[in-house]
């Protein structure tokens, strides 16, 4: 008997259910990767911090802590290198992954640096702030694992999900930065005016970050955000930041001040940390979930097919739709099904349209950042500027212009390529 269009529109439509539950199941994988870079992110962020201090105060205070912070980074990487282990046996590896790929490789090439940056932090050597660098370029590979897995995700809520994460541990590594550049100025006791402006830069950077957080998150991690800002950790803080920013050798002794600096920035972070728990367990319940969703309609329209099949059987003709109606005018018994299957291949369309207009705005919040961070590169070259001159002089031509400071990142992209830079 030939088969009847109706029965191969579902067809095509539990083969579309099919492919999603399948991109479900590889963002599955990619959200385990990200908890596992999530994890040396944030140990490599408490070492940076201590041997920062270690450095500033030429070995006198946190070395006992930072062996330990390096020993649970070494776990943190022992970890992570075995759950990449898997992603290179094929059954295993997600399709389209080339770019996430190519950032792994280069994240284990820097983890190789390691061992050497280490042996120089022990023996007092390097200097803060080459040490400082080499920490913050291990760093930015990690969470450019996390913006490609970002960047790939094709369900809107999982995406979303994805884009609060990664601005969340973006702004948690500038935060971090913070703490290791407060160490240094500290410990010293005193503050040029290069480390006030990079304060200032990592301060203003966080505040960009969270604020894209609080645009895509959950309302729970939100809460436990919002919670958090109001903690005596934040206080004191704020409290020693204003020291910092404001006085170029602080009154009070610099070792003391410096871990007072160290411990209340850990507690911040720290803090971050469990908003980074919540987020995590909520992006993979999320991945479950929608993976449950998915699978149920896979169910749905492969019940339409059997009913379809004994709508055939029982008529023993088949029969076609154009335009919606029949060649010959059916019963009630087959058009129900008919009119089933209409009615999925609608909904079914409609779903698609909206994940797809749900998706831009997560895709804008990630395109926006790469565009700040192509313009930062080409500035970095062409005028050899550091990463904060380079952002200091992308903001400060926007706010003179008072323009958005992706309008200027997209002009400065944009002459870069008519020169053909």
């Amino acid at each position: 008997m030939p088969q009847t269009p109706d029965r191969d529109a579902v067809r095509f439509l539990v083969a579309s259910t099919h492919c999603e539950v399948a991109g479900l199941q590889d963002l599955i994988a990619a959200g385990r990767l990200v908890v596992g870079v999530r994890g040396l992110v944030h140990c490599l962020q408490r070492e940076r911090g201590a041997s920062n201090l270690f450095l500033g105060s030429a070995g006198r205070c946190y070395g006992e802590q930072l062996g330990a912070y390096q020993a649970d980074a070494a776990q943190a990487e022992t970890r992570l290198r075995e759950e990449l282990a898997g992603w290179l046996s094929p059954p295993q590896v997600p399709r389209d992954c080339s770019r996430l790929f190519a950032r792994i490789a280069m994240l284990l090439q820097g983890l190789t640096e390691l061992p050497h940056l280490r042996a120089q932090v022990h023996a007092g050597a390097g200097g803060v702030d080459a040490t400082m660098s080499s920490f913050n370029e291990l760093i930015r590979g990690l969470l450019g694992v996390v913006f490609e897995a970002a960047d790939s995700a094709a369900d809107p809520q999982i995406s979303r999900a994805l884009v609060a994460m990664f601005n969340f541990m973006q702004g948690k590594e500038l935060a971090g930065q913070e703490r290791a550049i407060g160490a240094a100025g500290f410990s010293r006791g005193e503050f040029d005016e290069r480390l006030q402006q990079s304060l200032l830069h990592r301060i203003d950077g966080q505040e960009r970050c969270f604020q894209t957080f609080t645009e895509f998150c959950d309302s729970e991690s939100l809460a436990l955000w919002q919670h958090t800002l109001t903690a005596a950790h934040s206080t004191a803080v704020e409290r020693l930041r204003r020291i910092a920013c404001t006085q170029t050798k602080p009154r009070s002794p610099g070792i003391e001040l410096a871990e007072i600096w160290f411990t209340q920035t850990t507690s911040r972070i720290d803090a971050m940390k469990e908003v980074e728990d919540g987020l995590e367990a909520y992006l993979l319940g999320l991945c479950q979930s929608r993976i449950a969703t998915v699978t149920a309609e896979q169910a749905s329209a492969e019940d339409r097919i059997a009913e379809l099949a004994r709508s055939e059987l029982a008529h023993d003709t088949p029969f076609a739709v154009v335009l919606g109606q029949s060649e010959a005018p059916p019963d009630a018994d087959v058009q129900a099904p008919r009119r089933s299957v209409m009615d999925l291949v609608q909904r079914q369309s409609r779903r698609l349209q909206a994940m797809e207009d749900e998706l831009q705005a997560a895709r804008q919040a990630l395109n926006e950042r790469k565009v700040i961070e192509r313009a930062k590169a080409l500035l970095m070259k062409h005028r050899d500027l550091s990463e904060d001159q380079a952002h200091r002089l992308l903001r400060q031509t926007a706010m003179n212009q008072n323009r958005r400071l992706v309008e200027v990142a997209e002009a400065t992209v944009a002459m870069a390529d008519v020169l053909g830079s």
